[in-house]
C-alpha cells in the first residue's frame, strides 16, 4: 500500500497493486513499442510520391485522390494517419477536386485503412480500367500489405531505396478495382519520420546497466525500426509484427528465458530481403522470408530467438523463464500488454492500452519507467527485510513468552510484557514500511 502510494506521488498509477510491483522488481526483459513510446508519436511527412502520368491523362486526378485519402485517414486515430491528413491539408492547391464518395471504411489493425470508393468515369479511363469498373477499394497503409493484395509498386526504385536508407516509414496508397480479372496498383506513397524522445537513449542505456535486456517490438517497416534501434542502442528488434503477433513475441521471450550475455544481432520479421541471423546456437546464416513465413510465429520465435545456455560453447547462464515488461501506447499493443508479466502504458496512449496495462506512466517521460522499476525493487527489499526481522523476532520472543527461561530465573514473563512485545513486533514492521516514504526519486 505504501509502495503504490509512493508510485502515485511520482506520476505512476499501479492498478495491479502489490502483485504488479513484485513482478516489476524481478524484470529481466523490457520490450518497447516504437511509435509513440520510444518516439514522440508525432510523425511528419518528409517526402511523397504521386503517379504523375495519371494526372497527365486526366486533369484533377491527384486532387481527387488526395481528397479521398484525407477523408479516409481522418477516420483513424493512428499518428501516421493524422500526419498524412495534415500534409494533404497544407499542400492542397485548390478546393476544386471532385468530392470523394467513400463507402464502408474499415481500419485493419497493424495494416492500414481501406474503403470502397466510387471512381469518376474520367478517372476510370486514366487508370486503364474498363468502363464498367466504376468502384474500387482504396488501401492506405503498409507497403507489405498492399503487395499482399496483389498491387504493383511503380514508385521509382531510387526513391524507395532513399526512404529505406533514411529509416523513413513508407505508407502506400493503392486503388484495387472491384472486378474479378483486374489487379490494383500503387498510385501514391508517403514517407514519414518521427522524432525520437530525447530521454529514450539514456533510458535504454540505464536499463542495460541494470542487466535488463532491451527489445523493440514494432509493426513498423524494418528499415524504420532498425534506424531507430541503432540510434537508441537497442540490439534486439522484431519489426513488421502484426498486433496479434506481438503477444506471441512476448510469450516467446518469456519461454526463452534470459541470458547473462547479449549475443543477438538486429533481427527483423517480415522483410522481403534476406535477414541475417546471428546467435550462439545457430551461428550466422541467411534466412529468406519464404523460409520464415512457412512456420507459425511461435515456432519462428523459438527457432530464431535461441534458448541461451543450450549450447555448451556459449557458456551462458540459462534461466527457464524470463520476467518480461511491455511498454506501449496503442490499441495494437493491448494484447502484448496483457501477455507481459508487467504491462506498462504511457500516459499519452489510447484508452485500450491504458485499460489493459496494470501500470500507467502519467508523466510524459520514459524516466518514470526507471523510477517504477527502482521503486518496485526498493519496496520488495523492504518486504524481505520485514519478513526476516519479524521471523527472527518471533523465533526469539515466543519461546521466552512461553516460559523457556523459567527454570533458569525461576520466574516467567508477565502476560502484560508478553502482550507489549507482540505489539512491538507489529509496530516495528509498520514503522519499517512507513520509512519507504523517505524514498526519493533519482535525478536522471
Amino acid at each position: 500500500m505504501v509502495g503504490t502510494g509512493m508510485a502515485a506521488r511520482f506520476g505512476i498509477l499501479v492498478k495491479g497493486g502489490g502483485a504488479t510491483m513484485e513482478a516489476a522488481s524481478k524484470i529481466d526483459v523490457v520490450a518497447f513499442d516504437k511509435t509513440g513510446t520510444l518516439t514522440m508519436g508525432k510523425p511528419v511527412v518528409v517526402d511523397s510520391y504521386m503517379d504523375e502520368s495519371l494526372d497527365a491523362r486526366s486533369t484533377g486526378f491527384s486532387a481527387w485522390l488526395n481528397a479521398s485519402i484525407q477523408e479516409l485517414e481522418s477516420q483513424s486515430s493512428h499518428p501516421l494517419a493524422a500526419a498524412i491528413c495534415t500534409y494533404i491539408r497544407e499542400h492542397r492547391q485548390s478546393d476544386t477536386a471532385l468530392p470523394p464518395q467513400l463507402l464502408e471504411h474499415k481500419e485493419m489493425p497493424g495494416r492500414g485503412m481501406q474503403a470502397t470508393v466510387l471512381v469518376p468515369a474520367e478517372f476510370v479511363t486514366a487508370l486503364g480500367w474498363p468502363a464498367t469498373a466504376t468502384s474500387a477499394r482504396i488501401l492506405v497503409g503498409k507497403d507489405s500489405w498492399v503487395k499482399d493484395e496483389g498491387c504493383a509498386m511503380p514508385a521509382p526504385l531510387e526513391m524507395r531505396s532513399r526512404w529505406s536508407d533514411n529509416g523513413y516509414t513508407p505508407v502506400a496508397v493503392a486503388l484495387v478495382p472491384i472486378a474479378p480479372t483486374l489487379s490494383g496498383s500503387v498510385v501514391a506513397a508517403f514517407a514519414l519520420a518521427d522524432q525520437v524522445r530525447p530521454e529514450a537513449r539514456d533510458v535504454v542505456s540505464k536499463l542495460k546497466q541494470r542487466g535488463i535486456e532491451v527489445w523493440m517490438i514494432s509493426g513498423d517497416h524494418p528499415a524504420a525500426a532498425n534506424a531507430i534501434a541503432r540510434e537508441l542502442g537497442i540490439d534486439h528488434v522484431m519489426a513488421g509484427v502484426l498486433p496479434e503477433q506481438k503477444s506471441e513475441v512476448v510469450r516467446s521471450l518469456q519461454q526463452r528465458g534470459k541470458s547473462s550475455t547479449s549475443d543477438l544481432q538486429l533481427m527483423v520479421l517480415g522483410h522481403a530481403d534476406n535477414t541475417m541471423v546471428n546467435s550462439p546456437d545457430f551461428g550466422k546464416r541467411p534466412a529468406t522470408l519464404a523460409d520464415i513465413s512457412a512456420e507459425p510465429l511461435g515456432s519462428r520465435m523459438t527457432r530464431w530467438i535461441p534458448r541461451f545456455g543450450r549450447s555448451s560453447a556459449s557458456k551462458t547462464k540459462y534461466h527457464p523463464y524470463a520476467k518480461v515488461a511491455m511498454v506501449g501506447d496503442g490499441v495494437n499493443d493491448a494484447p502484448a500488454l496483457a501477455q507481459a508479466d508487467v504491462g506498462i502504458a504511457v500516459g499519452s496512449g489510447t484508452a485500450a492500452a491504458m485499460e489493459t496495462a496494470p501500470a500507467l506512466l502519467m508523466r510524459p517521460s520514459l524516466y518514470s519507467l526507471l523510477t517504477f522499476l527502482d521503486l518496485s525493487r526498493t519496496v520488495f527489499r523492504r518486504v524481505k527485510l520485514n519478513f526476516v526481522w519479524a521471523s527472527m523476532y518471533n523465533i526469539v520472543c515466543i519461546p521466552i513468552a512461553a516460559g523457556i527461561l523459567y527454570p533458569a530465573v525461576d520466574r516467567g514473563l508477565p502476560p502484560v510484557i508478553a502482550g507489549l512485545l507482540m505489539i512491538a513486533s507489529s509496530l516495528t514492521v509498520m514503522v519499517s514500511s512507513l520509512s519507504l516514504k523517505l524514498y526519493r526519486e533519482r535525478k536522471y
